[in-house]
C-alpha cells in the first residue's frame, strides 16, 4: 500500500488552494457573493478562504468544485503558476478540437459535393 505522506507533499498550502479557488471562480465569471450563497456562507467568509486566511475543508472543496465544475484535485494540487500553464493547454486542446471538427466538416461538404455531381450526371443521362 502507498505511503500517505507522499500525497501530503503533492497538496498545496491553504493560501495556494485559495488562489486556485479565486482563479477558477473568475474563469467562470462568478462573483464571490454568488459562490458564498451556494456554499451557504457569507461573502466575507468566502473571501477569507480565497485569501488563505481560513482553513479550507474537504467538504468546502467538494461543494465548490461541484458548483464551479472543476476537478477538486486540480484545486488541491495545481500550483498557481502551473494553473496558467494548465489553462493554456486546455485552450490549445479546445482550438485543436475545433480545428479537427473543421476538417471533418470540410470532408463532409466535399462528400456532399461529390454526391451532388453524381446526381447531376444521373439526371442528365436520364433526361437525354
Amino acid at each position: 500500500m502507498s505511503d500517505p505522506s507522499q500525497f501530503k507533499e503533492a497538496l498545496l498550502d491553504n493560501q495556494s488552494i485559495g488562489q486556485n479557488m479565486m482563479v477558477f471562480r473568475r474563469l467562470r465569471s462568478l462573483k464571490a457573493m454568488e459562490l458564498a450563497f451556494h456554499l451557504g456562507i457569507s461573502e466575507a467568509t468566502y473571501t477569507k478562504y480565497e485569501r488563505g486566511e481560513t482553513k479550507i475543508t474537504v467538504e468546502l472543496i467538494k461543494k465548490y468544485a461541484d458548483y464551479v465544475q472543476v476537478d477538486p484535485i486540480h484545486i488541491l494540487t495545481i500550483k498557481p503558476g502551473q494553473l496558467i500553464e494548465y489553462l493554456y493547454e486546455l485552450e490549445k486542446r479546445k482550438i485543436q478540437m475545433e480545428s479537427n471538427q473543421f476538417d471533418s466538416l470540410i470532408e463532409i461538404l466535399q462528400e456532399l459535393k461529390n454526391s451532388n455531381d453524381v446526381l447531376k450526371s444521373l439526371i442528365k443521362e436520364a433526361i437525354v
